[in-house]
This record gives structure tokens, C-alpha cells and sequence, in this order.
């Protein structure tokens, strides 16, 4: 299954909750979900008939946040450096703390059996599967670390702890125990979420005071806000601040050439778009740059004998030795079948044609004008367009400085 497929599975299941229903634990849910569900086989129309009955958590059960004057963080230094230095430079303490051991705690609370059973007898009934050993095994996790890391969080007097992932599987636990403490969590975000990512679109009312949620969600762009806030209620919950991308880029945008393809994993069942590869490559005239998913590198030496095989001249690119950013500042044209890359390459006014729904979703919301089906392409239409460009996930010192600002006064 594809991301914003399970998002849709775990939407209609939320959605059918009358609106005086709270989950507490729906954050973790949602994890399990966009990394669990592998298929399903759907069987009619979701519609809620109970098995939800104790109340959820207020956010009053927690004490309040504290001013921030030391921040916390636990690894992506490379990633974080440029919000640390920019936590340090307003006089903000800054210190990283090692993850502990994994342990687990085979014991349920009654509203998290109750979650968990209400879930997965959604999915059983409409739509034919299962994630209830996997549901299971996390809140496990959760509850076997929580007391050891609110010792830990406690102990180094950390005001604000810093994420790139607030939904890795082993920041539950972190999180639960900041909100016990008034430890400000925020999510810098890492990636392109898009308009349907199960840990971040659509929250509803009923989710938005789960002490497994981000106090501060830091995205790229006004476009990425909107992404993040659209149809939820999200914003209810949480601030949302534009901080920018903390990993930003020097490379000056000029004028690209080449074609750049952004392949994404076959062993995840995404195909190669070899019709719109070689329409673009009649019609540019120009060689393709194929870019592996980085962590999928060894699939690029296949795709490339796959197209030299179309008669496609190209050659491999190393994401390991170039950034995205990087790379598309030297692009003419981009081509995916559903990468968010093609959001990056709006940094730059570059065209993409695509194959998914993902993006297409997009273009009807935000009409860019450089999203792209291979039936709509063109000569004229496939050129880069400054003009049209828009700022998605450049970053900037200023940007950071501004966030942090916003962050230390909330």
C-alpha cells in the first residue's frame, strides 16, 4: 500500500467518531498504521457503532509548560545543527541526551486496551486485516520506557526537547513523559508530508489533547502549513511555526539543463515510469539524471540498464554526495511517479510530470502550474520558469532565527 492510502484506511475510521469522542492515543495509532498496513481488502461503508465508552485526556492533566532556557535533543546533529546553533545564539542551553534500552511492559491500561481493540475491529469488519499484534507490541514499548525517561528528562532539566521524527517508534515514550514534566516537544519538520501523511493530515477534535502529540509543529513554507493544517484541526492542539528547512542550501539557482528522475523503491512496489521517462527525453532532448531513494541505492544500476534498454540515454546520480536541492538547481525538468520531490522542484520553478494521485492532489489545491500528467505535457510546458517558482522547503539563518523567536515567546 502506498502513504496516502493508509491515511485514507485510518481517516474513514476516525471520521466515523461522533464529535464527542477522544482518543488518547490516536498519534501512536497512526504510526502503526503507516507502517503495518500492507493490505487490505475493503468490505462496504465504515460506520462507527460503539466500542468507545471512557473518556479521553484532558490537556489540564498536565502542568504547564516551562520557559525554555535549556533545550534537549537526542541525535540528528547534522540534520538539527543549524536550529541548535540557533537555540545557542539566544542564550538557550543546548545538550544531547542518549536514548536508553529498549524494555518492554506487557501491560495495558483500560483505555489503551480499548483503543486498541476498537482499531482493529474497524479494520477486521471493513476492511479484511489486522495490526493488533503490532499495536500491541508498541504500546508495550511505550509503557515498558516512559517512567525511565521521565527519571532521565527530569535529571538533565531540559525545558524544550528538539525532534526531526516526532512519530519514531521510540519517541512515544519521550513524549508522554515530557507532557508529565511541561517539557515543550517540538517537530522540525523533516520531509515533504504532503496533504495525506498518517502521522500528520487530517487530526480531528478528538485527537488533538493526546499527550503523544507535538506542542510545536516547525514546517518549511506557507505552503507546507497549509499542507499540515488543512482539513484539521491540528493547528487547535498545537502552533504551527515556519521555521524553514534547517538544512539550506547555497547553490544559486541557475539556469539547469539536465533531466532529473527521482526514483522511488520497486521493493516497495512504486514501478519505473518508463513512458513518461522517454516522452520527457523526446521532447528535451537531454540526458537523465536517475536519483535511487538513498536508501534503495542498489536499485539505480537496474533502471539504468532498463533504459539504455528504451534507447534513453542516462546516467546515475549519488544522493549521498549531492542534496535534492542541490541537485535540482542544476535540472531542467523533473520526472517521478510519486516522489514529493516534485515539491521541491517548485523551489525552482522546474516542471514535473507524475504518475500519482499524491501529486495531482497537489496541483487541484495549490494550481502551481508545473505539476504535470505525461498526456498534458508539452515543449512549452516543460520549461523551468523562475516566475513561477515557489519557496516550499528552502531554508534561511533569518528563517530559524525568527522561529526560535517565536518558540521562546510562546
Amino acid at each position: 500500500m502506498f502513504a496516502d492510502e493508509k491515511f485514507s484506511v485510518f481517516d474513514e475510521i476516525v471520521s466515523s467518531l461522533p464529535d464527542d469522542y477522544a482518543l488518547t492515543y490516536s498519534p501512536l495509532i497512526r504510526e502503526s498504521f503507516h507502517f503495518c498496513l500492507k493490505e487490505v481488502n475493503r468490505k462496504g461503508t465504515v460506520a462507527f457503532k460503539g466500542g468507545l465508552k471512557l473518556s479521553g485526556v484532558s490537556s489540564k492533566s498536565y502542568p504547564g509548560k516551562k520557559d525554555i532556557k535549556k533545550v534537549g535533543y537526542f541525535y540528528d546533529e547534522e540534520f538539527l545543527k543549524n536550529v541548535i546553533n540557533g537555540f545557542e545564539s539566544k542564550g538557550v542551553e543546548v545538550e544531547k541526551l542518549e536514548l536508553l534500552p529498549a524494555q518492554l511492559k506487557r501491560v495495558l491500561s483500560n483505555k489503551q486496551k480499548e483503543e486498541i481493540g476498537f482499531f482493529d475491529s474497524m479494520l477486521q469488519e471493513y476492511f479484511g486485516t489486522s495490526i493488533r499484534s503490532n499495536l500491541e507490541e508498541r504500546f508495550y514499548l511505550m509503557n515498558g520506557m516512559v517512567a525511565d525517561y521521565y527519571n532521565l528528562l527530569k535529571d538533565s532539566g531540559v525545558d524544550a526537547l528538539v525532534f526531526r521524527v516526532y512519530y519514531g517508534l521510540y519517541y512515544f515514550p519521550i513524549i508522554l513523559a515530557c507532557k508529565m514534566l511541561g517539557i515543550t516537544v517540538i517537530d522540525i519538520q523533516h520531509g515533504i508530508n504532503g496533504l495525506k501523511h498518517t502521522c500528520y493530515s487530517g487530526f480531528k477534535s478528538g485527537e488533538i489533547n493526546s499527550p503523544l502529540l507535538p506542542d510545536v509543529f516547525w514546517t518549511w513554507s506557507d505552503m507546507s502549513s497549509k499542507m499540515l493544517t488543512k482539513d484539521s484541526d491540528i493547528a487547535l492542539g498545537a502552533s504551527v511555526i515556519e521555521g524553514g528547512n534547517p538544512i539550506y542550501s547555497s547553490s544559486p539557482n541557475r539556469s539547469g539543463k539536465k533531466i532529473l528522475y527521482t526514483h522511488q523503491p520497486q521493493s516497495k512496489g512504486i514501478p519505473v515510469p518508463v513512458d513518461e521517462i522517454k516522452r520527457v527525453y523526446e521532447i528535451k532532448q537531454r540526458e537523465i539524471a536517475i536519483r535511487p531513494h538513498p536508501l534503495h541505492v542498489e536499485e539505480g544500476e537496474n533502471v539504468l540498464n532498463l533504459l539504455k534498454k528504451e534507447g534513453v540515454r542516462a546516467k546515475l546520480e549519488d544522493p549521498s554526495k549531492i542534496t535534492i536541492n542541490d541537485s535540482l538547481s542544476q535540472a531542467g525538468a523533473h520526472i517521478t511517479y510519486s516522489s514529493t520531490c516534485a515539491l521541491d522542484a517548485l523551489n525552482y520553478g522546474i516542471p514535473s510530470v507524475y504518475c500519482s494521485d499524491l501529486i495531482g492532489d497537489v496541483e487541484k489545491e495549490f494550481v502551481t502550474g508545473l505539476l504535470f500528467r505525461v498526456d498534458e505535457v508539452s515543449k512549452e510546458k516543460l520549461a523551468r520558469d523562475s516566475s513561477k517558482s515557489i519557496a516550499y522547503s528552502l531554508g534561511s539563518e533569518e528563517k530559524i532565527q525568527h522561529a526560535i523567536s517565536l518558540i521562546l515567546s510562546r
